[in-house]
């Protein structure tokens, strides 16, 4: 998958950066799936200048797409309100070339921050996100749609059960960075920090260091015993970061296998109290 850029344009506003541009790049460099160029809200964006930017992006995806009609233009969905999103799908189902894989965009910031619109602040980000993503499944059911940024192992395994087909992310390095090591299904956990001052975040406990001992990353396979394992992701970044890439990309295989018991895991909260009153929302819609 190649990106076009647009959410690093957000820091950069002066770039002259366009659709010709992608398509320059599009057209040189080969991927399986290219991302449309599209214009992700700012936290000052008027809902005018939401609704402006959600009609440019559709017609960023229209250009790209008309000009090549053999390869995968990805469109992105954006939206701080519910009206917003059902805006960014009624255009794409007017377009003349119905998309296979579609992304949504902006959950990073919603996740993070919490409080954007009014939508949002009175049900929760969880619940717009799910929201959207049924949306956007009923609506293109035969489409593939990626959660942009969301492939955090709790949220991954919250945007597939409510409609998404893959995610991406860069909280494995972000972590590996503030000493945190990432575990299948939770949340992350500190192995290194300033002992002066209290963990940012929550220590291993026993159940912790029974998974760590299952781990089969390339880190600590090389360590024969959890104390080994453990001093190893305590001295060096790298050797965090390629266990959170491990972790991120074999999470799945840690995931409740049925539908029924993936609503049962997350309806008890082990995603966190905030996918379980999403999806108790959701079901009671």
């Amino acid at each position: 998958m190649l990106d076009s850029g647009g959410f690093a344009l957000l820091a950069n506003p002066r770039a002259k950066w366009t659709t010709s541009s992608v398509a320059k790049l599009i057209a040189k460099i080969g991927a399986e799936i290219y991302v449309s160029l599209d214009l992700p809200p700012a936290t000052g964006d008027t809902a005018e200048r939401r609704r402006k930017k959600i009609h440019n992006s559709y017609r960023n995806y229209e250009f790209l797409s008309e000009q090549f009609p053999d390869k995968i233009i990805m469109p992105v969905i954006h939206g701080r309100t519910d009206l917003e999103i059902d805006l960014s799908i009624h255009l794409l189902n007017g377009s003349k070339r119905p998309p296979s894989w579609i992304g949504l965009g902006g959950i990073v910031p919603l996740l993070q921050h919490r409080y954007v619109s009014k939508d949002i602040f009175n049900t929760g980000p969880e619940l717009f996100i799910a929201k959207a993503l049924t949306k956007i499944r009923q609506a293109f059911p035969k489409a593939r749609i990626h959660a942009f940024g969301a492939g955090g192992t709790r949220t991954f395994p919250a945007v597939v059960y409510f409609g998404a087909d893959s995610a991406d992310s860069i909280g494995w390095r972000q972590a590996a960075g503030f000493g945190s090591i990432f575990l299948p299904l939770r949340s992350q956990r500190v192995v290194t920090w300033n002992v002066v001052k209290s963990a940012p975040r929550k220590l291993l406990d026993n159940d912790d260091l029974d998974l760590l001992r299952d781990c089969c990353c390339p880190s600590c396979l090389a360590s024969s015993s959890i104390e080994t394992r453990l001093t190893a992701l305590r001295g060096n970044f790298v050797n965090r970061s390629i266990h959170n890439a491990w972790t991120i990309k074999t999470q799945y295989k840690h995931w409740p296998k049925a539908i029924s018991s993936m609503t049962e895991f997350i309806g008890n909260g082990n995603l966190g109290p905030h996918w379980a009153k999403a999806l108790c929302r959701m079901v009671s819609r």
